[in-house]
């Protein structure tokens, strides 16, 4: 029987170590790239050169490599890992802001908390907030190679601008180091409304919320009242110019995942677009839909994605005169899944866009 026992028990150990364990595969003469695979997974040990303006680097970084990836070619995982840290090799050689037109902030670490990579350059980087915010942030310095986009981080800088026209701004940083906010699961993330009547009028908005507003832009006073031009631009009271109405808010919302989609991680970009089409969205606002959402979901193995109507509409009213001949909402509740899950499918309509059409769309992670 002990033998019996300390067989099994081998056997086990044996059956572990084949699906666990990490086995050299093969190393590279592209800088001592090394890989190591194991029945469930792959680790690739980046150290392969790279061609800059400034001469070589050597690019360094480990990865793990799922069930998904782990029969792929080393060539294949290059290719993906290179776009991770963009065009760091090129400077960036376009004009970012107008200092000369603006004023320094006096705090500049009070600008924004954590923030995600969008782009990599020789001489700089630039960022979009994690806590959703109508800012892209040009961040000048020479990031270290460890540093890839999509990555989280947190950063202290000096020197900063803010251009509230274009919602854009620009600092140097002194630090970077891995960002450890999480989105909150109960908080709508970056509603944002467009406006687009058919002549310039003045347009007032309100929202009633089952919950309480964090977060606006411009500043919430009972509503919003601003004068909609046709393309969408809104000026408020003080000449001040706008793309959209910026909201984000706390709600006790219960959201019905129960039917919907569940995506491959690789293929949410395609899967976004699509699906934002068919729910009414133009070109810019599906693109600004995606570029917020898509660094969030894109290295999960699945996502679960599904578009609340009821339950948003009932817990966020949205009241604009005057009243608009279309008006389209698109709220997104998703969650990052390990596994395919099968989902009864959503219908996804819209409205044709006539007259005065008034656009929303936001989210929200589940967990």
């Amino acid at each position: 029987m002990k033998k019996a026992i300390i067989l099994s028990l081998l056997v086990l150990l044996l059956a572990g170590a084949i699906l666990f364990v990490p086995i050299p595969q093969a190393s590279y003469d592209d800088g001592g790239t090394r890989e190591y695979v194991a029945l469930t997974y792959k680790i690739v040990a980046w150290k392969r050169l790279v061609s800059s303006e400034d001469g070589p680097y050597l690019y360094e970084q480990t990865r793990v490599y799922g069930p998904a990836d782990r029969g792929k070619s080393i060539d294949v995982l290059w290719e993906r890992e290179s776009a991770r840290f963009g065009s760091r090799s090129i400077a960036y050689d376009g004009v970012w802001l107008d200092k000369t037109a603006l004023e320094p902030v006096d705090n500049p670490n009070s600008l924004f908390g954590d923030i995600r990579i969008t782009e990599i350059y020789a001489d700089c980087f630039f960022a979009a907030p994690v806590i959703p915010m109508p800012y892209t942030i040009k961040l000048n310095g020479i990031l270290s190679p460890e540093w890839c986009i999509g990555d989280q981080v947190a950063v202290t800088c000096e020197n900063a601008y803010l251009d509230a026209d274009t919602y854009r701004i620009e600092v140097d940083f002194l630090t970077v180091t891995a960002g450890e906010f999480e989105l909150d699961p109960d908080v709508c993330y970056k509603p944002v409304i467009y406006l687009y009547p058919e002549e310039q009028c003045t347009v007032s908005v309100q929202l009633s919320l089952n919950g309480a507003l964090t977060c606006t832009y411009p500043e919430y006073h009972d509503g919003w009242i601003v004068t909609a031009s046709p393309d969408g631009t809104l000026t408020d009271e003080e000449g001040q110019t706008y793309n959209y109405l910026y909201w984000e808010g706390d709600t006790d919302m219960e959201y019905d995942l129960s039917r919907g989609f569940c995506v491959r991680g690789e293929d949410t970009a395609a899967f976004l677009e699509d699906a934002l089409a068919k729910l009414g969205l133009n070109r810019r606002e599906a693109n600004e839909f995606i570029v917020y959402w898509l660094p969030l979901m894109q290295e999960n193995a699945y996502n679960v994605i599904t578009f609340q109507r009821d339950a948003y509409t009932d817990a966020a009213g949205l009241y604009v005169i005057p009243a608009p001949d279309t008006l389209i909402r698109v709220f997104m509740a998703w969650r990052g899944v390990d596994e395919a899950i099968e989902l009864e499918p959503q219908e996804l309509t819209a409205p044709p866009r006539v007259g005065f059409t008034v656009v929303e769309w936001g989210g929200t992670e589940v967990r």
